[in-house]
């Protein structure tokens, strides 16, 4: 019996069989002896030898029965611990599972939300590539630097495909008791090596009424919101553009004006006769500021500078001068928009002074902030320029800007006849906006160098440019 049970368990199909084969193995025969110890049959009476045989079949056919009933059923227990064979009821997603937290929209245009922070963040920048082509050889191959022109020995022109202009940066915004706390940090490729991502802007500033920066940014001399919209990466040669690390503070008048002053790393651009050995040293800041006031129409803006010129001798006395200048700029609406965001406008900039030709465009890192004559004191050199440019939307999807840019430069006495004495920009160039985020064209540029001696150089440059935002 203990077989059968096993073999039913193991094959409930087949029990009938079984129970067969058992019958007939372990049933006496008609003729033998019985078994020991069984009193019920007696040799010789079919009929109770019979009857025993149909209750013992009925027996076996009500375990084969029960058998198969037990199994069918499941199991009571499940047969492996951590496992779940029931298929699962109710919501998969815990309710309190906020996925838009996420994927959130941050506190400004562009960014999204930092999981399990208030932090917004955003990441963005473009690349772009030019294919420059200069009718005469230009020190600047990459930009349009006309104090880099040659006066002498004109050289051949050339041909210059660059991707420096490709930019990337990184803004975040938080809320604070005091008002925003915002941070950027932007690079672009403009370096000794084109492989070498350089640093434009690292700054965070904090406040909403009153606002402190620190880090690098533009001076606070300068409007950069007059850049005109031009390829060329330089700009005009007579515009204030400057970035340097300082410290600034923003007063907001509502929101259409603000004062900001500021203290800036000085640097110094000085230039002596071959006798007098030095460097340029400064041992105050220099102080900007500028008040803005802005309308529907455009803006205006009048900033100044004051700033310590010093030449320190290798040999001899230190000689000191004070440098100082204005800027006056804005920004002019003109006729209808063609589409939101697309309007025609007038941006333009006059500034002068003496010893802030580092400020400039055009004049920067040649010297010029201030000459040392030979046994005589520091003079801090007059310099003033300024430019104007016009956008003009044909259609939504294509622009035009003209421009003009001047700088000049008031020599001293024993300047070396070779110095850079003034320069004119013009620019000219057509774009097309194809979709959002994707602008080509191409691009006219002129200038010209006037040394102090008189000697000029000149170059033609057609610039053919694309740029992919992200």
């Amino acid at each position: 019996m203990a077989f059968a049970e096993a073999y039913a368990r193991c094959a409930g199909g087949r029990i009938v069989l079984a129970t067969m084969l058992l019958v007939v193995l372990c049933a006496p025969t008609r003729g033998q002896a019985p078994d020991e110890g069984n009193a019920t049959t007696r040799p010789g009476d079919d009929a109770a030898w019979r009857a025993q045989m149909e209750r013992r079949m009925e027996n076996l056919e009500q375990e084969n029965r029960e058998l198969k009933a037990q199994a069918v059923q499941p199991p009571a227990t499940q047969p492996f611990a951590g496992f779940e064979f029931a298929p699962r009821t109710g919501q998969v997603t815990p309710p309190d599972f906020d996925i838009h937290k996420y994927v959130a929209e941050g506190n400004f245009p562009g960014s999204i939300r930092i999981p399990n922070t208030n932090i917004s963040i955003q990441v963005g920048g473009f690349a772009q590539v030019d294919a420059i082509f200069d009718n005469h050889q230009i020190g600047s191959k990459d930009s349009f630097i006309v104090s880099s022109i040659p006066t002498s020995n004109e050289g051949a022109g050339q041909t210059n495909f660059s991707v420096k202009q490709t930019r990337l940066f990184l803004k975040t915004e938080a809320p604070t008791p005091i008002g925003p706390l915002v941070t950027y940090v932007e690079g672009d490729f403009f370096s000794s090596s084109d492989t070498t991502l350089r640093l434009r802007h690292a700054w965070g500033e904090i406040g909403d009424k009153h606002q402190l920066l620190g880090g690098q940014t533009w001076t606070t001399f300068m409007d950069a919101s007059t850049y005109p919209a031009i390829f060329d990466y330089q700009g005009p040669n007579g515009m204030v553009l400057v970035r340097q690390p300082m410290v600034r503070y923003t007063e907001n008048f509502g929101e259409d004006s603000h004062w900001q002053i500021s203290l800036e790393d000085p640097n110094p651009d000085l230039s002596s006769a071959p006798t007098e050995a030095g460097t340029g040293t400064a041992q105050l800041p220099d102080l900007a500021s500028n008040v803005r006031w802005s309308q529907d129409w455009g803006h205006l803006q009048l900033a100044g500078i004051l700033r310590e010129l010093q030449f320190d001798r290798t040999v001899g006395h230190r000689s000191t001068e004070l440098g100082w200048g204005l800027n006056f700029s804005g920004a002019v609406n003109v006729f209808r928009p063609v589409a939101e965001g697309k309007q025609d406008n007038i941006v333009y900039q006059i500034a002068g002074g003496k010893g802030i030709a580092n400020y400039f465009n055009d004049t920067s890192g040649l010297g010029l902030d201030g000459f040392l004559p030979a046994g005589g004191s520091l003079d801090a050199l007059s310099i003033w320029g300024g430019f104007v440019a016009y956008q003009h939307y044909w259609t939504p999807k294509w622009a035009s800007t003209v421009g003009y840019s001047y700088l000049h430069v008031y020599s001293v006495g024993s300047q070396p006849p070779g110095t850079y004495q003034s320069g004119n920009y013009v620019v000219a160039n057509i774009m097309w906006y194809p979709v959002d985020r994707v602008w080509i064209g191409v691009e006219f540029l002129y200038g010209v160098r006037k040394d102090l001696s008189g000697a000029h150089g000149d170059d033609t440059r057609v610039s053919f440019s694309a740029q992919y935002r992200f």
